[in-house]
């Protein structure tokens, strides 16, 4: 987005976080916090993406505390989501969730951030988090790349992120959502092969083709190749572990579909 749209978008009116905030009673938010990191995955993510829909951003925030609690990253949260389409307050909201996600998950990370305000945002108590996190946005004029830098980030770390990524990430998560439709087609027509038995039905048919789908956009987050790395990322996305050598036997299942559909010259998969 360019720095203009930027400007464009921060005199639409930006609302800090902690002003509304203010107005909660403490006693209840504590409370709300405590009942929310109660719940299962599933329910904690219909409640955040009905509150950020609807744009309550104190009930979006609590929810989104209790999911980076519970050890779930916040590129899990959303089924679609266009970033441009998003308000300031919004694109605030998803900088919020992510830097929650960084406080619960890369605590540690702290030590490699080079500036003094930015360590605060990962370990600073809660009133200090949220000011220089403010400071930070600076009401939406400062360009996600330089939010990026500011925090040294890993890329394991901006792929966990909604906003917080890089160019060059943003752009391999671009091509992975361009080609995905295409990709899942393949490993469709793939399966459709496979003969139906009393243990193999159409439900384990789908099943499996979810799966290998699902790897193949884990496997795009990790530069490395790494099945560890992508059994890790399969687990965040789906809650539900794998082992690195069914990552590794999968993964190759997928290779073989999609060279035999000539779908990675077609469609850039590799990109």
């Amino acid at each position: 987005m360019s720095t203009r749209s930027l400007a464009e978008q921060a005199a639409q009116g930006f609302v800090p976080l902690t002003s509304l905030l203010r107005l909660v009673d403490p006693f209840k938010f504590d409370e709300a916090q405590r009942r929310l990191r109660r719940l299962q995955r599933t329910n904690l993510l219909m409640r955040y993406q009905a509150a950020f829909a609807s744009g309550r951003r104190v009930h979006a925030y609590v929810v989104a505390e209790a999911l980076a609690a519970n050890g779930v990253p916040p590129f899990t949260w959303h089924e679609t989501l266009h970033l441009d389409e998003l308000n300031v307050n919004k694109r605030f909201d998803l900088f919020m969730s992510d830097l929650l996600w960084l406080r619960h998950a890369h605590v540690e990370h702290a030590q490699h951030v080079r500036y003094r305000r930015c360590r605060a945002v990962l370990t600073g108590h809660t009133s200090i988090f949220r000011r220089e996190a403010e400071f930070m946005w600076y009401s939406g004029r400062r360009p996600i790349w330089k939010l990026v830098g500011s925090l040294s980030m890993t890329e394991r770390q901006q792929w966990e992120c909604t906003l917080l990524r890089s160019t060059p990430i943003q752009r391999r998560a671009a091509v992975t959502d361009a080609t995905s439709e295409r990709v899942y087609k393949a490993l469709e027509d793939d399966v459709r092969r496979v003969r139906r038995t009393t243990t193999f039905g159409e439900a384990e048919a789908l099943a499996t083709v979810h799966r290998r789908h699902m790897l193949w956009r884990c496997s795009r987050m990790v530069s490395t190749a790494s099945p560890t790395e992508i059994a890790a990322r399969f687990e965040q996305i789906t809650g539900t572990p794998i082992t690195r050598q069914a990552v590794a036997q999968q993964l190759e299942r997928v290779r073989t579909a999609l060279k035999k559909m000539e779908v990675t010259s077609r469609t850039n998969i590799d990109a």
